[in-house]
Protein backbone atom coordinates (compact mmCIF):
# COMPACT_ATOMS: atom_id res chain seq x y z
CA UNK A 1 0.00 0.00 0.00
CA UNK A 2 1.38 3.57 -0.84
CA UNK A 3 2.04 5.98 1.85
CA UNK A 4 1.33 9.40 0.78
CA UNK A 5 3.45 12.46 2.39
CA UNK A 6 1.01 15.47 2.93
CA UNK A 7 2.66 18.46 1.14
CA UNK A 8 4.99 21.27 3.53
CA UNK A 9 2.30 23.40 2.77
CA UNK A 10 -0.40 21.76 5.33
CA UNK A 11 0.45 22.20 8.41
CA UNK A 12 -0.61 18.70 10.09
CA UNK A 13 1.89 17.02 7.95
CA UNK A 14 -0.23 13.62 8.44
CA UNK A 15 0.19 10.58 6.58
CA UNK A 16 -2.93 9.94 4.18
CA UNK A 17 -3.46 6.17 3.01
CA UNK A 18 -5.75 5.21 0.92
CA UNK A 19 -7.65 2.61 1.87
CA UNK A 20 -10.16 1.72 -1.32
CA UNK A 21 -8.48 -1.08 -3.80
CA UNK A 22 -9.65 0.95 -6.53
CA UNK A 23 -8.79 4.24 -5.84
CA UNK A 24 -5.34 2.79 -4.90
CA UNK A 25 -5.28 0.71 -8.82
CA UNK A 26 -5.86 4.42 -9.92
CA UNK A 27 -3.17 6.04 -8.43
CA UNK A 28 -0.87 3.59 -9.27
CA UNK A 29 -1.51 4.23 -12.90
CA UNK A 30 -1.66 7.18 -13.01
CA UNK A 31 2.20 7.07 -11.42
CA UNK A 32 3.05 4.55 -13.98
CA UNK A 33 2.43 7.04 -16.55
CA UNK A 34 5.25 9.21 -15.30
CA UNK A 35 7.60 6.97 -16.77
CA UNK A 36 7.69 7.18 -20.96
CA UNK A 37 8.70 3.80 -20.62
CA UNK A 38 5.26 2.69 -19.48
CA UNK A 39 2.03 3.18 -21.02
CA UNK A 40 -1.64 2.09 -19.53
CA UNK A 41 -1.91 -1.23 -21.49
CA UNK A 42 0.95 -2.41 -20.02
CA UNK A 43 1.05 -1.47 -16.48
CA UNK A 44 -2.44 -3.31 -16.31
CA UNK A 45 -0.81 -6.26 -17.75
CA UNK A 46 1.94 -6.30 -15.89
CA UNK A 47 1.87 -4.07 -12.68
CA UNK A 48 5.75 -5.09 -11.77
CA UNK A 49 6.13 -2.43 -13.92
CA UNK A 50 5.03 0.38 -11.90
CA UNK A 51 7.43 -0.96 -8.90
CA UNK A 52 10.11 -0.69 -11.29
CA UNK A 53 9.75 2.86 -12.22
CA UNK A 54 9.17 3.81 -8.66
CA UNK A 55 12.76 4.89 -8.04
CA UNK A 56 11.82 7.60 -11.26
CA UNK A 57 9.08 9.13 -9.82
CA UNK A 58 10.46 9.42 -6.66
CA UNK A 59 13.16 11.62 -8.12
CA UNK A 60 9.86 13.90 -9.24
CA UNK A 61 9.05 14.02 -5.75
CA UNK A 62 12.89 14.97 -4.30
CA UNK A 63 13.05 17.34 -7.14
CA UNK A 64 10.74 19.74 -5.22
CA UNK A 65 12.95 19.68 -2.52
CA UNK A 66 16.52 19.74 -4.07
CA UNK A 67 16.55 22.49 -6.25
CA UNK A 68 14.07 23.04 -9.44
CA UNK A 69 15.07 21.63 -13.08
CA UNK A 70 13.60 23.33 -16.49
CA UNK A 71 11.18 19.89 -16.49
CA UNK A 72 9.77 20.81 -12.99
CA UNK A 73 7.29 22.65 -13.65
CA UNK A 74 5.19 19.76 -15.68
CA UNK A 75 6.20 17.10 -13.41
CA UNK A 76 3.22 16.47 -10.84
CA UNK A 77 4.05 15.43 -7.01
CA UNK A 78 3.44 11.92 -6.79
CA UNK A 79 3.15 9.54 -3.50
CA UNK A 80 6.25 8.52 -2.08
CA UNK A 81 6.53 4.58 -0.98
CA UNK A 82 8.24 3.45 2.29
CA UNK A 83 9.69 -0.50 2.55
CA UNK A 84 10.07 0.19 5.97
CA UNK A 85 12.53 -2.47 6.75
CA UNK A 86 15.05 -4.53 3.82
CA UNK A 87 17.92 -2.79 3.11
CA UNK A 88 16.65 0.25 4.79
CA UNK A 89 18.25 -1.57 7.96
CA UNK A 90 21.54 -1.68 6.63
CA UNK A 91 21.09 2.07 5.43
CA UNK A 92 20.28 2.78 9.56
CA UNK A 93 23.44 0.41 10.57
CA UNK A 94 25.61 2.59 7.94
CA UNK A 95 24.48 5.73 9.62
CA UNK A 96 24.39 4.41 13.03
CA UNK A 97 28.29 3.82 12.56
CA UNK A 98 29.05 7.14 11.00
CA UNK A 99 27.40 8.58 13.97
CA UNK A 100 29.58 6.50 15.88
CA UNK A 101 32.55 7.77 14.98
CA UNK A 102 31.94 11.78 14.83
CA UNK A 103 29.25 12.59 17.74
CA UNK A 104 30.57 9.39 19.46
CA UNK A 105 33.92 11.21 19.89
CA UNK A 106 32.82 14.37 20.61
CA UNK A 107 30.78 13.13 23.41
CA UNK A 108 34.52 12.16 24.63
CA UNK A 109 35.61 15.73 24.51
CA UNK A 110 35.68 16.34 28.03
CA UNK A 111 38.21 13.27 28.75
CA UNK A 112 40.90 15.48 26.92
CA UNK A 113 39.41 18.52 28.05
CA UNK A 114 39.99 17.16 31.73
CA UNK A 115 43.71 15.88 30.41
CA UNK A 116 44.98 19.27 28.49
CA UNK A 117 43.72 21.22 31.65
CA UNK A 118 44.44 19.41 34.47
CA UNK A 119 48.45 18.41 33.18
CA UNK A 120 48.58 21.86 31.99
CA UNK A 121 49.37 20.63 28.39
CA UNK A 122 49.06 24.12 27.13
CA UNK A 123 50.70 26.49 29.19
CA UNK A 124 48.93 29.60 30.43
CA UNK A 125 45.16 28.25 29.14
CA UNK A 126 43.10 27.31 31.12
CA UNK A 127 39.03 26.09 31.30
CA UNK A 128 37.99 28.66 29.50
CA UNK A 129 40.73 28.91 26.92
CA UNK A 130 40.75 24.91 26.36
CA UNK A 131 36.73 24.10 26.36
CA UNK A 132 37.22 26.28 23.29
CA UNK A 133 38.76 23.75 21.18
CA UNK A 134 35.57 21.26 21.91
CA UNK A 135 33.10 23.51 21.34
CA UNK A 136 35.06 24.41 17.81
CA UNK A 137 34.82 20.87 16.87
CA UNK A 138 30.77 20.61 17.86
CA UNK A 139 30.34 23.62 16.16
CA UNK A 140 32.11 23.35 13.02
CA UNK A 141 29.91 19.77 12.16
CA UNK A 142 27.48 22.30 11.32
CA UNK A 143 29.50 24.75 8.91
CA UNK A 144 28.58 22.77 6.01
CA UNK A 145 24.93 22.47 6.35
CA UNK A 146 23.98 25.21 3.97
CA UNK A 147 25.97 23.74 0.95
CA UNK A 148 25.58 20.49 1.67
CA UNK A 149 22.04 19.64 -0.51
CA UNK A 150 24.19 21.35 -3.15
CA UNK A 151 27.12 19.63 -2.71
CA UNK A 152 24.87 16.02 -2.72
CA UNK A 153 23.52 17.45 -5.90
CA UNK A 154 26.88 17.60 -7.91
CA UNK A 155 29.05 14.40 -5.99
CA UNK A 156 26.44 12.54 -4.37
CA UNK A 157 26.00 11.35 -1.00
CA UNK A 158 28.74 8.55 -0.53
CA UNK A 159 31.88 11.02 -2.00
CA UNK A 160 30.73 13.46 0.45
CA UNK A 161 30.85 11.17 3.56
CA UNK A 162 33.83 9.87 2.44
CA UNK A 163 35.82 12.78 1.90
CA UNK A 164 34.18 13.83 5.46
CA UNK A 165 35.75 10.97 7.39
CA UNK A 166 39.36 11.44 5.75
CA UNK A 167 39.29 15.23 6.64
CA UNK A 168 37.89 14.79 10.56
CA UNK A 169 40.87 11.96 10.64
CA UNK A 170 43.85 14.31 9.54
CA UNK A 171 42.85 17.32 11.72
CA UNK A 172 43.15 14.16 14.60
CA UNK A 173 46.44 13.64 13.21
CA UNK A 174 47.36 16.80 13.09
CA UNK A 175 46.38 17.93 17.03
CA UNK A 176 48.81 15.09 18.02
CA UNK A 177 51.31 17.51 16.94
CA UNK A 178 50.32 20.98 18.21
CA UNK A 179 51.86 23.12 20.93
CA UNK A 180 49.70 25.71 21.14
CA UNK A 181 46.23 25.69 22.15
CA UNK A 182 45.14 28.03 19.29
CA UNK A 183 46.21 25.18 17.35
CA UNK A 184 44.66 22.62 18.88
CA UNK A 185 41.52 25.19 17.67
CA UNK A 186 42.01 24.51 13.97
CA UNK A 187 42.95 20.78 14.52
CA UNK A 188 40.87 19.00 16.90
CA UNK A 189 38.58 21.59 16.64
CA UNK A 190 37.69 23.01 13.05
CA UNK A 191 39.23 20.67 10.83
CA UNK A 192 37.67 17.22 12.77
CA UNK A 193 35.10 19.26 13.03
CA UNK A 194 34.24 20.29 9.18
CA UNK A 195 34.93 16.88 8.44
CA UNK A 196 32.54 15.39 10.68
CA UNK A 197 29.80 17.62 9.19
CA UNK A 198 30.21 16.46 5.82
CA UNK A 199 29.93 12.47 7.09
CA UNK A 200 27.37 12.99 9.59
CA UNK A 201 24.89 15.23 7.82
CA UNK A 202 24.18 13.93 4.39
CA UNK A 203 23.69 10.16 6.63
CA UNK A 204 21.65 11.81 8.98
CA UNK A 205 18.96 12.37 6.04
CA UNK A 206 19.20 9.20 4.39
CA UNK A 207 17.63 6.77 6.91
CA UNK A 208 13.96 8.23 6.59
CA UNK A 209 13.52 7.72 3.06
CA UNK A 210 13.32 4.24 3.86
CA UNK A 211 10.77 4.05 6.48
CA UNK A 212 7.13 5.88 7.27
CA UNK A 213 5.63 3.66 10.15
CA UNK A 214 8.66 3.23 12.11
CA UNK A 215 10.51 6.46 11.28
CA UNK A 216 11.00 7.43 14.45
CA UNK A 217 12.63 3.85 15.43
CA UNK A 218 15.17 3.95 12.14
CA UNK A 219 16.01 7.52 13.26
CA UNK A 220 16.78 6.51 16.95
CA UNK A 221 18.63 3.53 16.07
CA UNK A 222 20.65 5.93 13.31
CA UNK A 223 21.50 8.59 16.20
CA UNK A 224 21.97 6.19 18.56
CA UNK A 225 25.51 5.37 17.39
CA UNK A 226 26.45 8.83 18.95
CA UNK A 227 25.83 7.65 22.41
CA UNK A 228 27.37 4.02 22.01
CA UNK A 229 30.16 5.86 20.93
CA UNK A 230 30.50 8.26 23.52
CA UNK A 231 29.97 5.38 25.84
CA UNK A 232 32.73 3.49 24.43
CA UNK A 233 35.37 6.15 23.21
CA UNK A 234 34.93 8.26 26.68
CA UNK A 235 36.63 5.16 28.70
CA UNK A 236 38.53 3.79 25.61
CA UNK A 237 40.42 7.48 25.21
CA UNK A 238 40.86 7.57 29.11
CA UNK A 239 42.61 4.18 28.90
CA UNK A 240 44.46 5.04 26.13
CA UNK A 241 45.60 8.77 27.01
CA UNK A 242 46.78 6.94 30.64
CA UNK A 243 48.83 4.29 28.52
CA UNK A 244 50.38 5.77 25.45
CA UNK A 245 49.46 8.99 25.98
CA UNK A 246 46.72 11.36 24.62
CA UNK A 247 49.47 12.17 21.14
CA UNK A 248 48.98 8.15 20.45
CA UNK A 249 45.19 8.67 21.74
CA UNK A 250 44.43 10.46 18.78
CA UNK A 251 46.08 8.95 16.07
CA UNK A 252 44.56 5.67 17.13
CA UNK A 253 41.28 7.24 16.87
CA UNK A 254 41.64 8.47 13.48
CA UNK A 255 43.22 5.13 12.07
CA UNK A 256 39.86 3.41 13.40
CA UNK A 257 37.27 5.87 12.13
CA UNK A 258 38.75 5.53 8.53
CA UNK A 259 38.60 1.61 8.80
CA UNK A 260 34.70 1.88 10.24
CA UNK A 261 33.59 4.53 8.16
CA UNK A 262 34.83 3.12 4.80
CA UNK A 263 33.78 -0.67 5.76
CA UNK A 264 30.06 0.38 5.68
CA UNK A 265 29.92 3.42 3.29
CA UNK A 266 28.47 0.73 0.88
CA UNK A 267 25.04 0.58 3.47
CA UNK A 268 24.20 3.83 2.70
CA UNK A 269 22.33 4.34 -0.38
CA UNK A 270 20.01 6.95 -1.30
CA UNK A 271 16.01 5.66 -2.45
CA UNK A 272 17.15 8.10 -5.41
CA UNK A 273 19.95 9.14 -7.39
CA UNK A 274 21.64 12.53 -6.58
CA UNK A 275 19.98 15.21 -8.85
CA UNK A 276 21.99 16.58 -10.73
CA UNK A 277 19.98 19.60 -11.30
CA UNK A 278 20.78 23.60 -10.27
CA UNK A 279 19.56 24.97 -7.26
CA UNK A 280 20.22 27.51 -5.17
CA UNK A 281 23.33 27.86 -2.92
CA UNK A 282 21.33 28.94 0.08
CA UNK A 283 17.41 28.19 0.04
CA UNK A 284 16.51 30.74 1.95
CA UNK A 285 13.19 30.30 1.07
CA UNK A 286 12.82 27.79 3.73
CA UNK A 287 12.75 30.16 6.00
CA UNK A 288 9.00 31.39 5.03
CA UNK A 289 7.60 28.09 6.63
CA UNK A 290 6.91 28.90 10.28
CA UNK A 291 7.16 25.22 10.73
CA UNK A 292 10.56 25.42 9.73
CA UNK A 293 11.55 28.39 11.20
CA UNK A 294 10.55 27.41 14.54
CA UNK A 295 12.45 24.06 14.34
CA UNK A 296 15.84 26.19 13.36
CA UNK A 297 15.39 28.38 16.71
CA UNK A 298 14.55 25.46 18.38
CA UNK A 299 18.10 24.00 17.47
CA UNK A 300 20.01 26.95 18.06
CA UNK A 301 18.76 27.05 21.72
CA UNK A 302 19.00 23.72 22.44
CA UNK A 303 22.40 23.34 21.40
CA UNK A 304 23.54 26.37 23.84
CA UNK A 305 22.88 23.96 26.84
CA UNK A 306 22.78 20.39 25.47
CA UNK A 307 26.56 19.65 25.62
CA UNK A 308 27.32 21.57 28.53
CA UNK A 309 26.90 19.16 31.06
CA UNK A 310 28.62 16.28 28.87
CA UNK A 311 31.86 18.88 28.42
CA UNK A 312 32.15 20.27 31.87
CA UNK A 313 30.67 16.95 34.23
CA UNK A 314 34.84 15.74 33.94
CA UNK A 315 36.44 18.76 35.57
CA UNK A 316 33.04 19.13 37.34
CA UNK A 317 33.51 15.75 39.82
CA UNK A 318 37.23 16.60 40.03
CA UNK A 319 36.19 19.79 41.48
CA UNK A 320 33.87 17.39 44.17
CA UNK A 321 37.02 15.38 45.01
CA UNK A 322 36.08 12.60 42.04
CA UNK A 323 38.62 11.08 40.61
CA UNK A 324 39.57 11.66 36.91
CA UNK A 325 38.17 8.05 36.21
CA UNK A 326 35.13 8.57 37.83
CA UNK A 327 34.41 11.56 34.92
CA UNK A 328 34.80 10.01 31.95
CA UNK A 329 32.91 6.96 33.48
CA UNK A 330 30.15 9.16 34.05
CA UNK A 331 30.76 10.01 30.36
CA UNK A 332 30.20 7.13 28.99
CA UNK A 333 27.27 6.38 31.40
CA UNK A 334 25.79 9.29 29.85
CA UNK A 335 26.18 7.98 26.60
CA UNK A 336 25.34 4.80 26.85
CA UNK A 337 21.62 5.77 28.62
CA UNK A 338 21.74 8.45 25.65
CA UNK A 339 21.79 5.76 23.27
CA UNK A 340 19.30 3.60 24.65
CA UNK A 341 16.74 6.17 24.99
CA UNK A 342 16.70 7.35 21.75
CA UNK A 343 15.61 4.02 20.40
CA UNK A 344 13.18 3.77 23.15
CA UNK A 345 12.03 7.39 22.92
CA UNK A 346 11.90 7.01 18.75
CA UNK A 347 9.34 3.78 19.37
CA UNK A 348 7.44 6.19 22.00
CA UNK A 349 7.31 8.95 19.56
CA UNK A 350 5.49 6.50 16.52
CA UNK A 351 2.83 5.59 19.11
CA UNK A 352 2.58 9.16 20.92
CA UNK A 353 3.20 12.25 18.74
CA UNK A 354 6.43 12.88 17.54
CA UNK A 355 5.85 16.69 18.64
CA UNK A 356 4.48 15.50 21.89
CA UNK A 357 7.89 13.24 22.90
CA UNK A 358 10.20 15.65 21.40
CA UNK A 359 8.56 18.72 23.81
CA UNK A 360 8.25 16.69 26.57
CA UNK A 361 11.89 15.06 26.36
CA UNK A 362 13.51 18.64 25.57
CA UNK A 363 11.61 20.67 28.60
CA UNK A 364 12.69 17.23 30.92
CA UNK A 365 16.29 17.21 30.06
CA UNK A 366 16.61 21.35 31.00
CA UNK A 367 14.65 20.57 34.29
CA UNK A 368 16.76 17.98 35.22
CA UNK A 369 19.89 20.52 35.41
CA UNK A 370 18.29 22.17 37.99
CA UNK A 371 16.55 19.14 40.10
CA UNK A 372 19.69 17.36 40.13
CA UNK A 373 22.71 18.76 38.80
CA UNK A 374 22.53 21.94 40.62
CA UNK A 375 22.35 19.20 43.59
CA UNK A 376 25.29 16.74 42.36
CA UNK A 377 27.85 17.64 44.44
CA UNK A 378 28.57 13.31 45.45
CA UNK A 379 28.80 10.35 42.89
CA UNK A 380 25.05 9.31 43.82
CA UNK A 381 23.66 12.50 42.75
CA UNK A 382 26.21 12.99 39.77
CA UNK A 383 24.57 9.41 38.95
CA UNK A 384 21.38 10.22 39.05
CA UNK A 385 21.40 13.72 37.32
CA UNK A 386 23.73 11.74 34.32
CA UNK A 387 20.88 8.93 33.82
CA UNK A 388 18.05 11.19 33.71
CA UNK A 389 19.67 13.82 31.29
CA UNK A 390 20.83 10.77 29.44
CA UNK A 391 17.34 9.33 28.93
CA UNK A 392 16.05 12.95 27.70
CA UNK A 393 18.76 14.11 26.06
CA UNK A 394 18.40 11.62 23.28
CA UNK A 395 15.34 12.25 22.68
CA UNK A 396 16.26 15.56 20.90
CA UNK A 397 18.81 14.10 18.44
CA UNK A 398 16.97 11.36 17.46
CA UNK A 399 13.49 13.43 17.34
CA UNK A 400 14.37 16.47 15.59
CA UNK A 401 15.33 15.05 12.45
CA UNK A 402 12.30 13.13 12.81
CA UNK A 403 10.14 15.99 13.44
CA UNK A 404 11.59 18.18 11.03
CA UNK A 405 10.68 15.60 7.95
CA UNK A 406 6.75 15.87 9.55
CA UNK A 407 7.37 20.03 9.04
CA UNK A 408 9.09 19.97 6.02
CA UNK A 409 7.86 17.11 4.28
CA UNK A 410 10.59 14.08 3.53
CA UNK A 411 10.38 14.86 -0.15
CA UNK A 412 12.04 18.69 0.79
CA UNK A 413 14.31 17.24 3.76
CA UNK A 414 17.04 16.28 1.61
CA UNK A 415 17.49 19.95 1.13
CA UNK A 416 16.56 21.38 4.52
CA UNK A 417 18.55 19.21 6.62
CA UNK A 418 21.95 21.28 6.20
CA UNK A 419 20.54 24.06 6.19
CA UNK A 420 18.17 23.40 9.97
CA UNK A 421 21.01 22.11 11.15
CA UNK A 422 23.31 24.99 10.47
CA UNK A 423 21.40 26.71 13.17
CA UNK A 424 23.06 24.19 15.60
CA UNK A 425 26.16 25.74 14.97
CA UNK A 426 25.99 28.58 16.86
CA UNK A 427 24.79 27.13 20.29
CA UNK A 428 27.22 24.25 19.73
CA UNK A 429 29.95 26.80 19.37
CA UNK A 430 29.16 28.87 22.02
CA UNK A 431 27.00 27.26 24.73
CA UNK A 432 30.13 25.73 26.34
CA UNK A 433 32.58 28.61 26.42
CA UNK A 434 29.94 30.82 27.70
CA UNK A 435 29.39 27.81 30.80
CA UNK A 436 32.99 27.80 31.53
CA UNK A 437 32.76 31.72 30.98
CA UNK A 438 30.21 31.77 34.01
CA UNK A 439 31.89 29.36 36.11
CA UNK A 440 35.57 31.51 36.31
CA UNK A 441 33.49 34.94 36.76
CA UNK A 442 31.77 32.74 39.67
CA UNK A 443 35.23 32.09 41.17
CA UNK A 444 34.71 28.45 40.22
CA UNK A 445 31.22 27.94 41.41
CA UNK A 446 29.23 26.03 38.77
CA UNK A 447 25.70 26.99 40.03
CA UNK A 448 25.00 29.81 37.09
CA UNK A 449 26.30 27.48 34.30
CA UNK A 450 23.96 25.23 35.37
CA UNK A 451 20.74 27.41 35.35
CA UNK A 452 22.67 28.91 31.99
CA UNK A 453 22.62 24.69 30.79
CA UNK A 454 19.10 24.30 32.30
CA UNK A 455 17.11 27.39 31.28
CA UNK A 456 17.75 27.98 27.47
CA UNK A 457 17.06 24.56 26.31
CA UNK A 458 13.32 24.74 27.95
CA UNK A 459 12.74 28.38 26.55
CA UNK A 460 13.53 25.89 23.05
CA UNK A 461 11.04 23.38 23.83
CA UNK A 462 8.24 26.25 24.62
CA UNK A 463 8.99 27.27 21.25
CA UNK A 464 7.85 24.00 19.80
CA UNK A 465 4.75 23.72 21.90
CA UNK A 466 3.76 26.94 20.52
CA UNK A 467 3.88 25.84 16.85
CA UNK A 468 2.51 22.28 18.00
CA UNK A 469 -0.27 24.13 19.86
CA UNK A 470 -1.10 26.12 16.42
CA UNK A 471 -1.00 22.27 14.66
CA UNK A 472 -3.68 20.77 17.43
CA UNK A 473 -4.36 22.77 20.29
CA UNK A 474 -5.95 19.82 22.55
CA UNK A 475 -3.10 18.45 24.73
CA UNK A 476 -3.41 14.74 24.73
CA UNK A 477 -3.90 13.77 21.48
CA UNK A 478 -1.12 12.18 19.14
CA UNK A 479 0.57 14.84 17.42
Amino acid sequence: MATTIQSADRPSNTMNRNNTTNSELDEKISVATLSPETNLSDTTENPSKIERNESKDLEAGFSIGCGKGQDDDVLPKVPMTFPDGGFGWLVVLGAFMIQFCTFGFNFSWGVYQEHYVNENIFPGAGLTEISWAGTIGAGSVFITGPFQSSMIRRFGTRPIIATGIVISACGLVAASFVTKVWQLYLTQGLLFGFGAGMAILPALAVPVQWFDKRRGLASGISVAGSGIGGAALAPLNRYLISRVGYEWALRIMAIMFIVVVFSVLPCIRTRVPPIKKGGPLFDLSLFKDRGFTTMYLMGVLVTFGYLTPVYLLPTYVVKYGMDKTTGATLVGIFSGVNAISRIILGIAADRYGRFNVLFSCTFLGGLSCFVFWLNAKTLAMSLVFVIFYGINGGGFVSLFPVVAAEVVGVEKLAAAVGMLYSGNLFGNMLGTPIASAIVSASGGSYHWAIVFAGAIPMVGAFLLLAHRLSIEPRLFVKV
